[in-house]
């Protein structure tokens, strides 16, 4: 990624997480940078203090007035979020940690995506895929029971099959369909205090699906294999955020029950009024996000949907001109629709946007036809 798109995107997931510019930012730190970016708190450090030296300066802060008092509350979360560091290096890692992370996709939907990408497929050969795989039977049962499509049929009657279901909604729709609904297993159950964040991705995966998708058939590439590029490069972001968000609350759990253990209140309402922190979250989404989406993905084992090949340059920064040019396409469209909202909330000057566009190399032609066209949901009749 380049270093346009990579200040683009902090700017972007800073803007969905409402993270204010003047905040304090707490990022994370690889582990080899650690001894030699430990300066870079010098408000809130000293050389040689350990992570639970927090207590010393509780002292300090009896008789402090409210500017120092803040400063140990800044200490402390800094404090917190090196320990969160070190606990997210270790889990995000470990695949096995990861996949727990994330519904299960494995298990039957691998076999569905390939099968969808084919250029002759039968009703019946997407029945037998879909019929195993509960989840995806269950989802796609509830869709077409909704009033607006079981009153296409003739009785109107509650379906209970999945032949008619694809029968009722055909074969192209499912391509836009049951990707939509494996990416919605995904989702986190809760993002708080993060509230918006659930929502926001879920709707920024689906613009960037249905912008390489419209590239891809404008360009001539498989629309497909764009789509689903588009909107499983956002797995990693879904993993990032779930796995910090338990470790931040376990980390923060340990050290209140040991603050209260020794009975340092001024380190007790410190840690109690903490949350989860936004612009760390972010550093982790620059960090590891399109690692994990890849590895996920690699993992489902695709026998004829070449989605590993797109989102493994996305993981390993190839340059754009190196690039495949289904990986150009969804550079493109993230860079449309993380340019849209940036320009929504004044986040993005002309020259930002001129240097952005000139960087993923996309057409006049193309960003205007990507205007006209809807990507806040899918077309389905």
């Amino acid at each position: 990624m380049s270093s346009i798109a990579q200040v683009q995107q902090q700017r972007f997931f800073d803007c969905i997480l409402e993270i204010k510019p003047d905040q304090t930012r707490y990022g994370y730190k690889r582990q080899a940078q650690k001894a030699a970016n430990a300066a870079a708190r010098p408000q809130h450090t000293t050389a040689g203090r350990t992570l639970l030296d927090i207590e010393q300066q509780a002292a300090f802060n009896r008789q402090a007035g409210a500017i120092a008092k803040q400063q140990f509350v800044e200490f402390t979360q800094a404090h917190l979020h090196d320990q969160v560091a070190e606990e997210l290096f270790l889990k995000l890692g470990k695949y096995d940690t990861i996949a727990s992370t994330v519904f299960n996709l494995a298990d039957g939907f691998p076999a569905v995506l390939d099968v969808l990408s084919a250029r002759a497929l039968t009703l019946s050969q997407l029945e037998n895929l879909i019929n195993p795989v509960d989840w995806l039977k269950e989802d796609l049962l509830k869709l077409v029971n909704q009033p607006q499509y079981r009153n296409k049929t003739p009785s109107g009657n509650f379906i209970k099959e999945i032949k008619p279901a694809l029968g009722l909604l055909g074969l192209e729709a499912m391509q836009q369909i049951l990707p939509v609904f494996a990416l919605k297993r995904s989702l986190p159950h809760a993002t708080d205090p993060f509230t918006g964040f659930k929502g926001q991705i879920w709707q920024y995966s689906i613009a960037v699906a249905l912008a390489a998708q419209r590239l891809a058939e404008e360009t001539g590439e498989n629309p497909f294999v764009a789509y689903c590029a588009g909107l499983f490069h956002s797995l990693g972001y879904l993993v990032v955020a779930r796995t910090y968000l338990r470790t931040y609350q376990q980390v923060k759990q340990a050290a209140m029950l040991k603050s209260r253990d020794t009975r340092d209140t001024e380190l007790t309402d410190a840690l109690d009024s903490l949350d989860a922190d936004a612009s760390f979250l972010n550093s982790c989404f620059q960090e590891f996000s399109a690692n994990i989406s890849a590895d996920l993905v690699a993992k489902w084992g695709l026998k004829r949907l070449p989605l590993s090949q797109v989102l493994d340059q996305f993981a390993e920064g190839v340059g754009f001109s190196g690039a495949s040019r289904l990986t150009q396409i969804v550079h493109q469209a993230v860079y449309f629709v993380q340019a849209q909202t940036l320009r929504k909330y004044k986040l993005l000057t002309d020259a930002e946007e001129l240097q952005w566009m000139q960087d993923v190399q996309i057409r006049p032609e193309h960003r205007q036809l990507l205007q006209q066209t809807r990507l806040d949901r899918l077309e389905i009749d």
